[in-house]
C-alpha cells in the first residue's frame, strides 16, 4: 500500500458475552473478534447514530462489567488502492483508486457504501481528502481534475468539478473551509500552485496562481493557525504561501528528491516532510525562512518494495502523519511502518 490512515475509534469496546469470541488453533492460539453480521445502514446519518448509541452503550456498562479491547480485523480483496483518508469524527473513510473512483467505507462492514467517479475519461487517483467538517471530500487525479463531493450515500454526482492542472493533479487542501480550495500539480505553464474559490462562477474561481516547483507540485497542506500553504515540488523544493495576502512567501531546498509527505504538528508549530530518497526532516517556521531543526535517523530506504503497483513502482517515504498520541507515523515503499515520539526529539 502507498497510504495509511490513522484512526483512534477503529479500536472498539467488545464485551465477550455479546461478540461472538472464538478460539482458533492454527500454529498456534489467537482470537478473533468477529462482529454481528448485519446489512449495512443505507446512510451516513443511521450509521453515525448507530455507532454512537452502539458506545453509548458499552461505555455506560464499562464500570460495571469486564470489558477488554481489540482490534477488529477485516480483510477485503480490494485492488488498486492508492490513497486512504479517515473521516475525522464518523467511523468512514474513503479510498482512491487507480481506476478514478473513490468509495466510501465504514469501519467494521465487508462492503463499500458508495462509489464516487468523475464523468468522462477518468485518470489514476492521486489523493482524497474530507474537507475540516467531513461534510464533503474531494479527489484529484493524473487528469488534472480536482472533484468534490458530499458525503452522502445519496448521490454519487460530484457538485464540483475544477481543470486545474493539464499534466495533472498531485494534491489539494481545503482552506480553511470547505469552498477555498488550494491544489498542487504539474502545469504547461509552469503555474503548478493554484488558489481556488468554488462560490465563485468557473471562469473566475481561479483566484490565485503561482509560478513555483518547476518540475512539479508534489503535496500540500494548509495550516488554519498560521493560515498559511506549504507545498513540496518534484525537485524537492518548498513553498510557503500567505493565503491572506496571496503571495509566495519564501522558497527554499528542503531534500535533494520528490516531496511525499507533508504534515503539521498538532500546535502547527513546526512541520514534517519525508522525500522519495527516504529521508524523514522536521521544520519550524521562521520569519525570512523556516529552519531545518532535525533529521530523522533511519528513515525508510529507498529500495522498492512495491514493484507491481498500478502507475508503476514506488519508493521511499510515502506518507507522514501525527497521531493523537503527537506521534510521528510514516511509512514507506520498503515495507515498513514506523512511530516516532516527539517529545524525545
Amino acid at each position: 500500500l502507498s497510504s495509511f490512515i490513522i484512526a483512534e475509534y477503529v479500536k472498539q469496546w467488545y464485551q465477550r458475552r455479546v461478540r461472538g469470541l472464538r478460539e482458533e488453533e492454527d500454529g498456534g492460539n489467537y482470537i478473533m473478534v468477529t462482529a454481528n453480521e448485519q446489512t449495512p445502514q443505507s446512510g451516513v446519518s443511521s450509521t453515525r447514530s448507530h455507532h454512537q448509541s452502539l458506545l453509548a452503550e458499552q461505555y455506560h456498562h464499562g464500570s460495571e462489567q469486564s470489558l477488554e479491547v481489540f482490534n477488529q480485523v477485516l480483510k477485503r480483496p480490494e485492488q488498486g488502492v492508492r490513497c486512504i483518508q479517515a473521516h475525522s469524527d464518523l467511523p468512514l473513510y474513503i479510498t482512491g483508486h487507480s481506476d478514478g473512483f473513490v468509495k466510501l467505507w465504514e469501519f467494521g462492514y465487508p462492503h463499500h457504501l458508495a462509489k464516487y467517479s468523475l464523468k468522462g475519461g477518468r485518470g489514476r487517483v492521486t489523493n482524497v481528502h474530507f474537507d475540516p467538517l467531513g461534510a464533503k471530500f474531494g479527489l484529484s487525479d493524473t487528469n488534472g481534475v480536482v472533484g468534490f463531493w458530499h458525503t452522502t450515500v445519496s448521490t454519487t454526482t460530484p457538485f464540483t468539478v475544477l481543470n486545474c492542472h493539464d499534466r495533472g493533479a498531485r494534491d489539494f487542501a481545503f482552506i480553511g473551509c470547505s469552498t477555498v480550495v488550494g491544489s498542487v500539480g504539474s502545469s504547461s505553464s509552469g503555474r503548478n500552485v493554484v488558489l481556488w474559490d468554488t462560490l465563485l462562477p468557473p471562469s473566475e474561481c481561479a483566484v490565485k496562481k503561482f509560478q513555483a516547483h518547476e518540475m512539479g507540485a508534489m503535496v500540500c497542506c494548509y495550516s488554519a493557525r498560521r493560515q498559511i500553504l506549504i507545498s513540496g515540488g518534484n525537485k524537492g523544493d518548498i513553498c510557503i504561501f500567505d493565503v491572506r495576502q496571496r503571495k509566495l512567501q519564501h522558497m527554499f531546498t528542503g531534500h535533494d528528491s520528490a516531496i511525499r509527505s507533508i504534515c503539521l504538528s498538532e500546535n502547527e508549530e513546526s512541520y514534517f516532510t519525508g522525500s522519495a530518497e527516504g529521508d524523514l526532516k522536521s521544520w519550524t517556521f521562521g520569519g525570512n525562512g523556516d529552519q531545518h531543526s532535525y533529521t530523522f535517523s533511519e528513515g525508510h530506504k529507498s529500495t522498492k518494495f512495491f514493484y507491481s503497483l498500478p502507475g508503476g513502482s514506488l519508493k521511499g517515504v510515502m506518507k507522514v502523519q501525527i497521531d493523537s498520541a503527537n506521534r510521528l507515523v510514516s511509512c514507506g515503499a520498503d515495507g515498513e511502518v514506523k512511530v516516532r515520539t516527539l517529545t524525545t526529539i
